[in-house]
């Protein structure tokens, strides 16, 4: 082979490393994202003994087939991995047995409403409480506006609404 003929080019050692790292990082991100989602289930959940109660009320009453974190965090992909992250402290509290006798949440407004308001795409068959009553089969019995404009929360009203007691 003469000096003029030129080899066929080789990936260069710098080329390689950025393919391997972003394939690293494509793998890391799945997994985190595979992860989020599996913890974020019922059956998950039900693996810390001082939450089984809790989800054994959830599987007999009216939410059943609503996911967790569709009432336990803010709406929106950013509520969501902000619980995600919270959820940590609680894994510590698990691990180190310093939970608290009595669990305490927090209802978001914003999820009932964002749920059923028709917002929320997986659940279309939700009462719609931006409806006036009687005006479609999806209206609630009562009208909720003035609650939703008062920024009354909704578990004031539907106490033991996604648990039974």
């Amino acid at each position: 082979m003469s000096p003029n003929e030129r080899q066929p080019t080789q990936i260069s050692k710098t080329k390689k490393t950025v393919l391997i790292g972003l394939i690293i990082v494509v793998v890391i991100g799945i997994g985190a994202y595979a992860g989020m989602h599996y913890t974020s289930q019922p059956k998950f959940c039900v693996t810390c003994h001082e939450i089984a109660p809790q989800v054994a009320s959830w599987e007999t009453g009216s939410h059943k087939t609503v996911e967790c974190l569709s009432c336990h965090a803010t709406p929106g992909n950013l509520g969501y991995l902000e619980r995600k992250i919270g959820s940590y402290k609680e894994v510590y509290l698990h691990l180190t047995n310093q939970v608290p006798a009595q669990l305490e949440w927090t209802p978001h407004l914003d999820s009932c409403v964002h749920c059923h308001s028709n917002k929320d795409s997986a659940y279309p068959k939700a009462k719609n409480i931006t409806l006036v009553p009687g005006s479609n089969p999806n209206a609630p019995p009562i009208f909720h506006l003035p609650m939703i404009e008062g920024n009354v929360n909704c578990v004031a009203c539907h106490i033991n609404e996604g648990h039974t007691p």
